[in-house]
């Protein structure tokens, strides 16, 4: 009770046609202890059954939830900051729609914030996802496993940010606009480097792993990866934010985007002109990727037996070699990169 008084949580949900899943993760947040907090669900202009779910729960808990409405779709941001500006208490706690939390994990972000309330530094908390999913298939197994990886490596007061499950300051948040509405993509990226780059930091709670919902195949994979690379490409960040996001990239991030394409254009080129030291120097690049994401692998081999860690290596290759197609493609004058840039460019002169 104390800490609830001491850190008050207003949870913003933003939805787009995700009725069972928002079933599902308000079920959740109902087993947790939720004195001092609010429920603000953002409908973000769903078409399927979504208001329906959230008026039904809303009706039910009308002293724990709140339904805002956009009446067509605006984007996750948009969402995001519309939760911000209605919400009523000083912290906030982002929650994806389709993320099942665990009981205590209201507690355990209070309990965060207060071990850390000496450092002024720290204006945070962020949860990670489960290792276990509901779908048994390699891909949907593949991307959370992944992500709970970089969770475990990243050191324990973060600089950057993920949104699924995401507590922060409020007058924090509001000193920097929030989040980016001009961003479909990459909003928390961008935020998470406007934060970080000015000394803020995140601290990870690994005691807090909500189970994600999403199935993911291989289309959805490579379709939401070359997706988040055009953005990511795109968003302009000013000398200070640029510097720090690319001091913040892991050495396995960045071979990974430079070496798929010389390993395929040197084994290609090498058996078709019969070539040993193309060969080698292809074998031995190839290895260099593979040793520089050795952590992963092994982490794949724990987790779920060398099968799957066969297959995730594999499908590792793949994915940064689309990955760095993806980033060149983003640099070609009819790809949209460049008009998008000085869009951004003329939208921040003529709000400045």
């Amino acid at each position: 009770m104390a800490l609830a008084e001491s850190y008050p949580l207003s949870i913003v949900i933003p939805v787009y046609n995700a009725c069972a899943a928002l079933q599902k993760c308000l079920d959740a947040l109902l087993a947790n202890e939720l004195h001092g907090t609010e429920i603000v669900v953002v409908n973000d202009g769903s078409t399927d059954d979504t208001p329906a779910v959230a008026n039904a729960m809303a009706e039910k808990w009308p002293d724990r939830i709140r339904v805002i409405t956009n009446p067509i779709r605006q984007g996750p941001a948009r969402s995001r900051n519309l939760g911000l500006r209605e919400a009523r208490f000083p912290y906030l706690f982002f929650l994806d729609a389709d993320v099942i939390v665990p009981p205590e994990t209201i507690t355990k972000i209070r309990d965060s914030l207060d071990l850390y309330s000496h450092r002024s530094e720290v204006v945070g908390v962020l949860g990670m996802y489960s290792e276990k999913v509901p779908s048994p298939d390699f891909w949907s197994n593949y991307k959370n496993l992944y992500t709970c990886f970089l969770y475990e490596v990243t050191d324990p007061l973060s600089p950057f940010l993920h949104t699924p499950m995401f507590c922060c300051r409020k007058d924090v948040l509001e000193t920097f606009g929030g989040f980016d509405e001009r961003l479909t993509k990459g909003e928390d990226f961008k935020l998470g480097v406007q934060l970080g780059s000015r000394g803020y930091r995140f601290a990870i709670d690994r005691r807090i792993r909500g189970v994600h919902l999403k199935r993911y195949s291989l289309g959805e994979i490579l379709k939401e990866d070359w997706s988040r690379v055009q953005h990511l490409r795109r968003i302009r960040l000013d000398p200070v934010e640029r510097k720090f996001s690319y001091r913040a990239h892991r050495l396995s991030r960045l071979l990974s985007v430079i070496l798929p394409l010389p390993i395929v254009f040197l084994l290609v080129l090498g058996g078709l002109l019969a070539q040993k030291p193309l060969l080698f120097s292809g074998l031995f690049l190839l290895l260099l990727f593979f040793l520089s994401h050795g952590r992963f692998l092994r982490y794949c081999k724990k987790k779920r037996g060398p099968l799957f860690t066969l297959q995730s290596a594999g499908f590792l290759f793949l994915e940064m070699l689309w990955a760095q197609l993806a980033l060149i493609w983003s640099f070609l004058p009819f790809s949209g990169g460049k008009s998008t840039a000085i869009r951004d460019s003329s939208q921040r002169r003529a709000s400045g």
